[in-house]
């Protein structure tokens, strides 16, 4: 991911014309010493677009989304060297999503509706301080990932922005009917049950030994999580592993979650990846799922970077908070990487099953995300 770097007050206020790099003027602090230490800001983010056709087996509608796999957004990261073991920063993020794929809705917002000009709202992902030292560790403070956010979404087949271990992703808007009569989500009825996503938290990572990375945080509210990660190369394959546990007994009707994935790739492009997870609840039906997926990676189809394929299948258990019952989904994703402008395409065609009576949701989409 490229990125803008901007040192220091000066370099700012010469960037917006307020001033130049200059002792004489008063707006501008002298330059530092050599070797000084300084505040490093960058700038990056992504664009996500994509275009949608989905078919409950009474409705069938096209939708431009952005894509809730990896949504529009932004980020400002400062950085600075406190000495030759720790660094410290600062992170924002924000969300920038019109027409998300988690708000979409057969016969609301499909065709000439969607989210109007101006009214695209913006939300916050990361806010947070942060101390990093190569031999103690990172210990990270405000809102940001816990400990065990994402170790069900371990994967190496390059096809995540197409198909994860989610089940309904790209599509959690779309609505399954019965009779006639619109019903739940998919997005309500498909979730890899992953980790405490991203909260006010503080959090602790240790460094890695041996391919191994401890991590855990206490977020607001009692939630509290552990997790440990993995990751080396072999002779002819690559290996990545996570697995988190999440308390939560102080919130709500959620007590404890046990989750993980596992993903390998061999030299020749075949790799595997599976995911799982537990949930343990105070109320109602406890809850699990289980995920698998195929894929392929080549460099022979395109000359401007790898391109991916792969299959895969999800089953869940309870997932729906409201019902009971099995929800499955399975399909085919393809992203071609476009490594000289920092982008992906990719293409998901997907079917999502639900017992009870209710027609399956069918759904392709494609579309493009940019990073800079």
């Amino acid at each position: 991911m490229s990125t803008l770097k901007i040192a220091g007050v000066a370099s700012l206020l010469t960037i917006f014309g307020l001033g130049t790099a200059n002792a004489a003027d008063p707006l501008v602090p002298p330059a530092p010493a050599p070797n000084a230490n300084t505040i490093e800001l960058k700038i990056s983010g992504q664009v996500n677009r994509s275009v949608l056709w989905g078919d409950n087996g009474d409705i069938d509608e096209v939708f431009y989304t952005d894509s809730d796999n990896s949504g529009t957004r932004f980020r400002f990261v400062a950085k600075g060297r406190l000495n030759d073991d720790v660094t410290a920063g600062a992170t924002i993020e924000l969300q920038f999503e019109s027409n998300s794929s988690t708000d979409i809705r057969f016969g609301a917002n499909g065709g000439t509706g969607g989210t109007a000009s101006g009214a695209t709202p913006v939300g916050e992902r990361i806010g947070e301080v942060w101390l990093n030292s190569a031999s103690m560790g990172k210990l990270s403070l405000g809102q940001g990932n816990t400990a065990s956010n994402g170790t069900s979404e371990t994967d190496l087949s390059g096809t995540g922005l197409a198909q994860y271990s989610l089940g309904g992703g790209g599509n959690e808007g779309l609505q399954f009917q019965n009779g006639g009569v619109l019903g739940s989500t998919v997005g309500a009825n498909f979730t890899n049950l992953d980790g405490g996503s991203r909260r006010d938290r503080i959090r602790y990572d240790t460094p890695t030994f041996a391919g191994f990375r401890l991590s855990a945080s206490a977020s607001q509210g009692g939630r509290n999580d552990v997790a440990l990660r993995y990751a080396n190369q072999f002779a002819g394959a690559k290996l990545a592993a996570s697995i988190g546990f999440q308390n939560a007994s102080a919130v709500g009707a959620t007590s404890e979650r046990l989750n993980g994935s596992v993903s390998v790739l061999l030299d020749n492009g075949f790799n595997l990846t599976f995911a799982a997870g537990d949930e343990n609840r105070k109320v109602g039906n406890d809850r699990n799922f289980f995920y698998g997926k195929v894929g392929f990676r080549t460099n022979s189809v395109s000359m401007y970077g790898k391109t991916s394929f792969s299959i895969d299948y999800y089953e869940g258990e309870d997932i729906n908070t409201a019902t009971s019952g099995t929800s499955t989904s399975y399909g085919f994703g393809a992203v071609q990487n476009l490594d000289p402008i920092g982008a992906q395409m990719y293409l998901s065609v997907r079917n999502h099953e639900l017992d009870g009576g209710s027609d399956d949701v069918f759904a392709i989409f494609t579309g493009m995300r940019i990073k800079f």
